[in-house]
């Protein structure tokens, strides 16, 4: 648990960020993991409660980027509203690149070797994709998701918003509480009734999620002015998380017109996560988010391992004949621990180092000693 823990460069540790983080990457991974098992078994998953449920595991990437929203605005909001020290653009972008980009793209790089030894795809023809990739542009120039790593297209969208998220947070230099409120309210209800169209034409940008980052954005401003950092619990915020939890998945199984406000649902999900005394409980018990700690790097791979080891459950017989619902329960026992050690490993050796602020200045120093004169 200690070696797993994630580290935090300014110190502030919210526990249940991180567990939201947990029931973010779980979702995202029970539908891949889902899509995988139905696909190659050749089952029809329309008449199964469970199948059905976990293929609409795809909205853990925005319950992704209302966490972001939440996380990159928080020492934004902070300056601007009580005086504290606000970052300099120079040492946001240093911060970003030096803590996301290393793990991203040692991945894309491992991936860009291993693809065309297992697949038909040559080296040559994937070159193009990989540079589309490291520079996040993927989306933007084949309008399509990464041939390296298809799940890159949300992180893509996330850069988009790390590059305006100092302008964005501006709003909480409004001093009044009514009238910020009504501007992050508005963004919000803007892009939830634009999204059809901003899906239609630009389906994998920014545009097509901002609101659930601004919905981000007003879970921290109730997080810093109503609760004072300190929420209180009490139990009508447990029966109102089960209430929410279970909205989101409604509206998911609704019509598209509906499902654009998910945001509500969500957002009151969120807030329960802080006040509500089990579901607190819950989110802040250390393996659930130590768990949600290492969600990048188990986002980063996840996809490909499931394909690896899924191949091998496949191959072994044991899922082949069984039902749908009983095939999904299978492999999710087998996948789970195997894909969860693996990206322990990967988290402690590749991204937790980089976690740790000014982790590069070791390079420089060496360099120095090396070529400094002997007295």
């Amino acid at each position: 648990m200690n070696k797993a823990s994630r580290s935090t460069s300014t110190g502030q540790f919210i526990a249940e960020i991180d567990g939201l983080r947990f029931v973010a990457i779980l979702s995202v991974f029970l539908f891949h993991m889902s899509g995988y098992v139905t696909n190659k078994t050749g089952q029809i998953s329309n008449n199964d409660f469970l199948a059905l449920f976990l293929s609409k595991g795809h909205i853990g990437v925005e319950l992704f980027f209302i966490i972001s929203g939440f996380v990159i605005a928080l020492p934004y909001a902070k300056g601007h509203l009580f005086g504290e020290k606000i970052p300099k653009l120079k040492q946001f972008i240093l911060r970003r690149f030096s803590r996301l980009e290393p793990p991203y793209f040692i991945n894309l790089f491992i991936l860009f070797l291993l693809i065309p030894l297992i697949t038909n795809q040559k080296y040559f023809d994937l070159i193009p994709h990989l540079f589309a990739s490291l520079f996040y542009l993927h989306n933007i120039v084949y309008l399509a998701l990464s041939k390296i790593n298809c799940v890159a297209w949300s992180l893509e969208i996330e850069f988009q918003f790390y590059i305006l998220a100092p302008l964005f947070t501006y709003v909480f230099k409004i001093k009044h509480l009514y009238i910020r409120r009504i501007i992050i309210l508005s963004v919000i209800i803007i892009f939830s009734i634009i999204q059809p169209l901003t899906v239609a034409s630009l389906p994998i940008t920014l545009l097509s999620y901002a609101q659930f980052f601004f919905t981000g954005f007003l879970l921290l401003d109730v997080y810093l002015n109503e609760w004072k950092q300190n929420p209180k619990q009490n139990n009508i915020w447990d029966i109102l998380s089960v209430i929410a939890w279970a909205s989101v998945f409604v509206v998911l199984y609704m019509a598209k017109s509906v499902e654009q406000f998910i945001v509500i649902p969500m957002f009151i999900a969120y807030c329960a996560a802080f006040k509500g005394t089990l579901s607190n409980r819950f989110f802040c018990n250390p393996i659930i988010y130590t768990i949600g700690g290492m969600c990048y790097t188990i986002y980063l791979y996840h996809y490909q391992l499931i394909s690896a080891f899924g191949r091998l459950i496949i191959k072994s017989g044991i899922i082949n004949n069984q039902p749908i619902y009983s095939a999904l329960i299978i492999s999710t026992i087998i996948l789970v621990p195997i894909i969860l050690f693996i990206c322990t490993l990967l988290f402690v050796l590749i991204e937790k180092p980089c976690m740790k602020r000014g982790w590069y200045k070791c390079f420089t120093e060496i360099d120095s000693v090396k070529i400094r004169p002997e007295a």
